[in-house]
C-alpha cells in the first residue's frame, strides 16, 4: 500500500475556491438567472411562430450557459461530497444545487414539447442557418424524446419528487459504503474499501479473511441498502412506465444512443464467449494449484511480479505510454498531474470505486480513483485519464455538445487502458509477462463476464419489482443466480458474492439505469479501435480525436461507421472477442509451460 504522503488529494481551488467564495456564489446566482431567461425564451410562443429561426438559435444560447453552469456547479459540488460523504455544508449544498437545477429540467421538457411541432420544418430551418444546421442532431433528438415525455407538471413533480425520494436513497447507499467499516484484529479496524482491496493481496488466506468480513460488513446494513436499492428501482419503474417506454433496458439503450439490434448483437456474442473467460479461470487455478477459484481469488496476482507501484511511478508509466500514442494525449496526462486534478488516496469517509467528472467552464476534469499500489491501481488511473482526455478534446465545443452517452462514454477510457496493457506487454520482461496477461484477461473478465452478470442481475430485478418489493435475502438470491449463470463452472459456486448489489453505486441512480453494459461495449469497441491504430500508427491519433469530437453530435452507430465499424453485426463484437480469446490462449500456454516442469 503507497503511503499517504506519495498518494495525493485533488485541489479544487482553480474550480471554485470555496462556497463563500465570490466566483461561486455568483455562479450559483448566475445559475439562477440563466434558468429564467431559458424559461422565458422558450415561452415566447409569439416569436417561436413568427421567427422560429432565431428563436432556436436564442434558446440555445441561453439553453448553452445554463448547462455549463449547472454541470460545473454540480460537479464541483459532488466532488467535495465525495471525498467527505459526511460534511453537512456540502450535504446541503448538494441539495441545494439539485433544486436550483429543477427550472432547467422544466425547460428540457418545455423545450422538447416546443421543438417537436417544428420537426418538419428542420431541414428548411437548418439549410438556410449554419446554427441551426450545427445543432441539428440534437434538435431532432429533443423532438423525438418529446414522445415520452408526460406532461410539464407530472415532469415538474417528477423531478421535485426525485430529490428527497431516488436521489436521497442514493446518496444513503454512497453515505454507507463510504463509511462502513468492520473489525480486522484486535482493536484495528478496516473500511469496506480497504477489505476490497485486498483482493489483489498474494496472500490467499489475507484474501479470503478480508472476503469473509467484508461479506459480514455488507450483511450488516442489507435492511438499509435493500430498501435504497428498492426506492431507487421503484421509481425507475413508475416513470418509465409513464414515459412509455417498453421497460427500463428499452429506456437505457436510448439513453446510450443505441439500437435494441446493436444491444442484442452484443449481448449475444457475450453470452457465446462465456466459455473462453471460464476456461482462463480454470487455467488461473491451475496455475495457483486450486480445484476451483473462489470470487476472492479474482484478483489475486500471479506469474513472475508482485512489484507494489508508488504513485509516482505508475505517473510515470502512464506518461511515458500515453505519449507514445500521442503528443496530445501525453500532455493532457501530464497537465492533470502536476496540477493535482486527482485524488487518489483512500481513506474513511471517501466513497469507494473511481470516476471523472468534467468541470465545462473552466475546461478541466477531476479523477477520483483509491490506489493501492496494484497494477489494477494504475489500470484504474489510465482509465480514468482516458475520460478525462475525452473532455479535453471537447473542450472547445458548445456544452450542448459535450453530453455523450454510456457506451461512447467508455470509448476513450478504455482505449487508454489498452495502451497501457498493451504497451506493458510488448516491452515487459519475460518474468513480467505472465503477470501482464493475466492482468488483462482478469480486466477483460469483468467487464464481459461480470458486466453480463450485472446485466442480468438488473433484468431480474426490474421484473420483480414491478410487482412489490424485495428482501435483502431474494436480492442476495438474484445477484447469486446471476454469477452461477455467467461465471459457471470457472469458480466455485459456494464462494461467490451475493452483496454485489450493495457494492455497486451504479445501481443506485434513477436517472441511469443498466450502467453496465456500456462498459462491455468500450472494451470491445476499444479493442477494435487499438487494431485500427496498430495498422497506421501516424495518421490514426488525429481521426481518433476526431471520432472523440463527435461522441456528443451523433449516434453510437454514426460514430462507429465513422472508423468503418458496423455495431449491429455479430461478426464487429467477435473480432474484438477474438482478440480476447488469443490473449487467453497465450496466457494458457506459458501456463503450461511453468506447471508441467
Amino acid at each position: 500500500m503507497p503511503s499517504g504522503s506519495d498518494t495525493p488529494r485533488w485541489q479544487l481551488d482553480s474550480v471554485y475556491p470555496g462556497y463563500e467564495s465570490e466566483q461561486y456564489q455568483e455562479d450559483r446566482k448566475a445559475l439562477r438567472k440563466a434558468c429564467a431567461s431559458l424559461l422565458k425564451r422558450i415561452d415566447d410562443s409569439a416569436s417561436r411562430k413568427q421567427s422560429p429561426d432565431k428563436w432556436i438559435k436564442d434558446v440555445l444560447k441561453k439553453m448553452n450557459t445554463a448547462i455549463g453552469l449547472y454541470g460545473t456547479l454540480e460537479a464541483y459540488i459532488y466532488c467535495n461530497y465525495s471525498v467527505n460523504t459526511k460534511d453537512t455544508r456540502t450535504l446541503a449544498e448538494l441539495s441545494s444545487i439539485e433544486k436550483d437545477g429543477l427550472p432547467l429540467k422544466d425547460a428540457q421538457v418545455r423545450f422538447r414539447n416546443a421543438i417537436h411541432p417544428l420537426r418538419k420544418k428542420l431541414d428548411k430551418l437548418a439549410g438556410r442557418s449554419k446554427a441551426i444546421n450545427r445543432f441539428r442532431f440534437f434538435l431532432e433528438e429533443e423532438a423525438d424524446l418529446a414522445k415520452r415525455q408526460m406532461t410539464v407538471a407530472e415532469e415538474n413533480l417528477a423531478s421535485d419528487l426525485q430529490r428527497p425520494g431516488a436521489d436521497a436513497w442514493g446518496r444513503l447507499q454512497g453515505t454507507i459504503s463510504s463509511n462502513l467499516s468492520w473489525p480486522w484484529e484486535g482493536e484495528e479496524r478496516k473500511t469496506v474499501v480497504q477489505l476490497r482491496s485486498l483482493a489483489m493481496d498474494p496472500d490467499r488466506a489475507v484474501r479470503k479473511k478480508a472476503f469473509e468480513k467484508e461479506i459480514e460488513a455488507w450483511r450488516s446494513m442489507e435492511i438499509p441498502l435493500a430498501a435504497s436499492l428498492n426506492g431507487v428501482k421503484g421509481f425507475t419503474v413508475i416513470l418509465d412506465e409513464r414515459r412509455r417506454y417498453e421497460s427500463p433496458l428499452d429506456h437505457a439503450a436510448k439513453q446510450a444512443r443505441i439500437s435494441r439490434a446493436t444491444l442484442d448483437a452484443q449481448i449475444s456474442t457475450m453470452e457465446r464467449s462465456l466459455g473462453i473467460f471460464r476456461s482462463y479461470l480454470k487455467t488461473k487455478a491451475r496455475l495457483m494449484r486450486e480445484e476451483r477459484l473462489a470470487f476472492f481469488d479474482l484478483f489475486a496476482p500471479v506469474g513472475g511480479t508482485t512489484r507494489t507501484w508508488t504513485f509516482a511511478d505508475a505517473r510515470d508509466f502512464i506518461l511515458k505510454q500515453f505519449s507514445t500514442f500521442s503528443q496530445d494525449l501525453g500532455e493532457f496526462a501530464e497537465r492533470a498531474f502536476s496540477e493535482r486534478w486527482i485524488d487518489a488516496e483512500p481513506r474513511e469517509g471517501k466513497v469507494g470505486g473511481a470516476f471523472c467528472a468534467p468541470m465545462p467552464r473552466p475546461a478541466e476534469s477531476r479523477i477520483l480513483a483509491n490506489f493501492d499500489g496494484s497494477f489494477d491501481g494504475l489500470f484504474t488511473l489510465a482509465h480514468e485519464l482516458g475520460h478525462g482526455y475525452h473532455g479535453h478534446v471537447l473542450k472547445d465545443l458548445p456544452y450542448i455538445q459535450q453530453d455523450y452517452p454510456m457506451t461512447l462514454a467508455e470509448t476513450a477510457s478504455i482505449f487508454c487502458e489498452t495502451i497501457v496493457f498493451n504497451r506493458a506487454v510488448a516491452e515487459g520482461s519475460d518474468d513480467d509477462k505472465l503477470a501482464v496477461l493475466e492482468l488483462f484477461l482478469q480486466s477483460t473478465t469483468q467487464v464481459i463476464v461480470d458486466i453480463l452478470s450485472r446485466y442480468r442481475f438488473e433484468q431480474a430485478l426490474f421484473e420483480r419489482r414491478k410487482t412489490g418489493e424485495l428482501t435483502p435475502e431474494e436480492l442476495c438470491e438474484l445477484m447469486t443466480q446471476a454469477q452461477l449463470d455467467t461465471y459457471g463452472d470457472g469458480l466455485d459456486r459456494d464462494a461467490l458474492h451475493p452483496y454485489m448489489w450493495a457494492v455497486k453505486s451504479h445501481y443506485y441512480s434513477a436517472d441511469l439505469s443498466f450502467y453496465n453494459f456500456p462498459y462491455a461495449f468500450g472494451q470491445l469497441f476499444g479493442l477494435g479501435l487499438y487494431a485500427t491504430y496498430r495498422e497506421d500508427e501516424q495518421g490514426f491519433p488525429a481521426k481518433y480525436r476526431q471520432l472523440l469530437q463527435m461522441t456528443g453530435r451523433a449516434t453510437a452507430n454514426d460514430v462507429t461507421g465513422s472508423v468503418g465499424f458496423d455495431i449491429e453485426a455479430p461478426g464487429f463484437w467477435q473480432s474484438g472477442i477474438d482478440v480476447i480469446a488469443a490473449r487467453a490462449e497465450e496466457f494458457a500456454s506459458l501456463v503450461e509451460e511453468r506447471t508441467s516442469g
